[in-house]
């Protein structure tokens, strides 16, 4: 049994592949059931802006577009997705570089794993978990990196440079992207007031926060809210 074969019956992952055009061209159950369809045949020949709302869409694509152009896998990148009612899933996403049998790039194919809902237990298999675990149940509020040091046993050093080697980047500016990513959902689900918004982020202040949000997507809380509001249900 291929590998697309055997995913195919692996209900609690989501599995998906997509061609260089972004089509997607397989999809398990539980990524069929994850957007809300029924049968893979609804979701074969779409691209993410046909399935996602744009927002989404537009960082999935991006996130496409730098594995197909460095042939390097993107690891479990832990993301925040808010429904309409503002309940809060986390969610890790694999992406790796679709291959044919002579080794050139075709596509991108990617599994999905929901992970917890607030205040739920870490997975397991993510690296670092219980750091990991902690910033997703606190980044609204003050995150002591002497603190998640502690929760590794190593020391502010070591920790920072594990944690780079591990997610690429300085913890520091993980947790401001877990932030950023929160206040994108809740601009595009929710009409709560911006400032708001910012502080239920983890930015207590207005100027930065919209500066580091412009900085992130390009556009500001406001511009970004306009563009991406989605309607009522």
């Amino acid at each position: 049994m291929g590998r697309q074969a055997l995913l195919r019956h692996q209900p609690d992952l989501c599995y998906f592949a997509k061609d260089l055009k972004g089509r997607f061209i397989a999809a398990n159950a539980g990524f069929v059931a994850m957007i809300g369809l029924k049968t893979e045949g609804q979701v074969l020949a779409k691209t993410d802006f046909q399935v996602w709302p744009g927002f989404l869409a537009e960082q999935y694509t991006k996130d496409d577009a730098m594995v197909i152009a460095s042939g390097a896998p993107l690891v479990n990148k832990v993301e925040l997705v808010l429904r309409r009612d503002r309940t809060a899933s986390w969610f890790a996403t694999t992406k790796a570089p679709l291959r044919d049998p002579g080794g050139a790039i075709v596509g991108i194919e990617g599994l999905c794993r929901h992970l917890k809902k607030a205040k739920e237990p870490p997975e397991k298999s993510l690296r670092m978990p219980a750091v990991i675990g902690h910033i997703m149940d606190n980044y609204a509020g003050k995150i002591d990196i002497p603190a998640l040091a502690a929760l590794e046993y190593l020391s502010v050093k070591q920790f920072e440079r594990r944690f780079k080697q591990e997610y690429g980047m300085v913890p520091v500016k993980y947790i401001q992207r877990i932030r950023l990513d929160a206040a994108r959902q809740l601009l595009a689900v929710t009409r709560l007031p911006i400032a708001r918004i910012g502080r239920e982020a983890g930015f207590y202040d207005g100027s930065h926060f919209s500066h580091q949000f412009t900085k992130y997507t390009g556009l500001s809380p406001k511009a970004f809210r306009e563009k991406h509001l989605q309607p009522p249900d």
